[in-house]
């Protein structure tokens, strides 16, 4: 028994070491590059502020920017980060709004959510159903 216990203790040593040394001369010889993360904007969701409801058809007439939503768990906050654009001439399912309280500096918000694609300002997309122009 005794043995046994000694081959573990030299196996997990040595385990972590053959890892660390080609890590370490990897990274010395790449360079790496980073690239900066877009901060978002932090509000405070207003009292009642988020609804869910049943899918609702909205279009958009110019591209809009998309917002990725990050929900506080333990504070009432929502962050948004850009996402990138919402461009395609389609009817959308919008399925949920969060109103967001106003600050010093700015008005009442709300934002709409597009199933599958992510979060934009309300004022930015019109109701109803996709329609081609002949």
């Amino acid at each position: 028994m005794k043995k046994f216990a000694t081959i573990i203790t030299v196996a997990s040593l040595a385990l972590p070491i053959a890892f660390a040394a080609p890590m370490a001369v990897s990274a010395a010889t790449t360079p790496t590059t980073t690239t900066a993360k877009t901060k978002g904007t932090t509000y405070t969701i207003a009292k009642n502020g988020v609804k869910n409801f049943k899918a609702k058809s909205y279009h958009i007439k110019k591209n809009i920017t998309l917002y990725k939503g990050f929900f506080y768990a333990d504070a009432g906050k929502v962050t948004f980060t850009p996402k990138g654009k919402l461009t395609k001439a389609i009817t959308y399912k919008v399925t949920r709004s969060v109103k967001v309280a106003a600050t010093k500096t700015s008005k009442a918000k709300t934002f709409l959510y597009v199933k599958g694609y992510g979060y934009f300002l309300s004022t930015q997309i019109t109701k109803g159903s996709y329609m081609a122009a002949d």
